[in-house]
């Protein structure tokens, strides 16, 4: 193989027979070239042929001559082929998937030129990722090629757009023969799912977690990529970018009577580039209030009789009273008009 054809020279061992002895001269002819040996006293021999000329013509031409003792000679002569394969195995290597994001795998093809032995998952480097699930070869009876595939699954929390699978040299053919390097074409990863942080949620009600009929609730929050929607309390809005602040955004609502005591929870999705989709939920901080309070007012008779007379006219102040209802509470103001003047004071406990 090719490995041998690089190396030191390469052995040829037989034996004799007849009456070929120890000492006799094995001769080889190997492209051209001749080498020779002595038989051993085993009746065996062991010559030292450069790889070059075995590889040249793959046939070696044994002779060996031996004589009796009157004189007489004997020449025996057999030739035998060497079997070459001098072409080192390659492979080719592609993925199903080059653009891989959140939850995606990819089909990896190894395509070798010839059955090979000795290949693993271990003689595959694919960067960002990990590979499993190594299939038995599959053999095209009519080629030859020899197909496995594995599954390779990106590793989370990354964005790479530089990556290929790569093959070391550690398989060899079924002669022996290194293989070759090979790589796939590029893929990306990007597993990196869109970061979106909600900040706050007001109104701009002078107490800003409530809000009544036409008040407006603003949320406020950072995506790391495009926003693709926004929900204030199940209604869809608008997001719109701050002016000079990287990644910033507001969306409003303007609450309707028809939005009493429902929820202002928030959601809000963002998708990058490579279709990595994140969606923020959050819990509303404002209560929508739309139905006004109701009141009610009595006033108790004036005086004991409820008429003014004369020696009450003259007197002093006459305190008027009465007790309120509704949703009225303590500390609210009752206003009194009489004849034109106002006269005020708060309800009690």
């Amino acid at each position: 193989n090719l490995n041998e054809l690089s190396g030191s020279d390469i052995p040829v061992t037989g034996s004799v027979g007849g009456d070929a002895k120890a000492g006799d001269t094995v001769t080889l002819t190997v492209n051209g070239h001749t080498y020779t040996g002595a038989v051993s006293n085993a009746l065996t021999y062991s010559i030292n042929v450069s790889p070059t000329d075995l590889a040249a013509t793959g046939t070696i031409a044994a002779s060996v001559t031996t004589a009796d003792l009157a004189g007489n000679t004997a020449t025996g002569n057999v030739s035998h082929v060497v079997n070459l394969d001098l072409i080192a195995p390659t492979a080719s290597i592609t993925l199903s998937d080059t653009a891989l994001q959140i939850g995606d795998t990819a089909t990896v093809t190894i395509t070798f030129s010839e059955a090979v032995t000795g290949f693993t998952l271990a003689d595959l480097t694919a960067p960002n990722g990990v590979l499993s699930n190594l299939s038995a070869a599959s053999i095209n009876p009519v080629t030859g090629v020899v197909t496995y595939t594995a599954t390779f699954t990106p590793t989370a929390n990354i964005e790479d757009t530089t990556n290929v699978v790569s093959l070391s040299t550690e398989y060899t053919d079924l002669n022996g023969n290194s293989g070759t390097i090979a790589a796939s074409n590029n893929y990306v990863v990007d597993t990196l799912a869109p970061v979106i942080t909600i900040n706050g949620e007001v109104s701009n009600n002078y107490r800003p977690t409530l809000a009544k009929a036409n008040d407006v609730i603003t949320v406020s929050f950072t995506s790391t990529d495009p926003v693709t929607s926004v929900t204030i309390g199940g209604h869809v809005v608008s997001a719109t970018p701050v002016v000079g602040v990287l990644n910033t955004y507001t969306a409003s609502y303007t609450v309707t009577t028809n939005d009493n005591a429902t929820s202002t929870d928030v959601a809000i999705t963002s998708q990058d580039a490579a279709g990595n989709s994140t969606t923020q939920n959050f819990s509303g901080l404002v209560t929508i209030d739309t139905v006004a309070p109701t009141a009610s007012i009595t006033v108790d008779n004036v005086t004991a009789d409820n008429i003014i007379n004369l020696n009450e006219l003259s007197g002093s102040d006459i305190p008027v009273t009465g007790s309120v209802g509704g949703d009225a509470k303590a500390g609210d103001t009752v206003t009194l008009t009489v004849n034109g003047h106002t006269y005020t004071g708060a309800v009690s406990n």
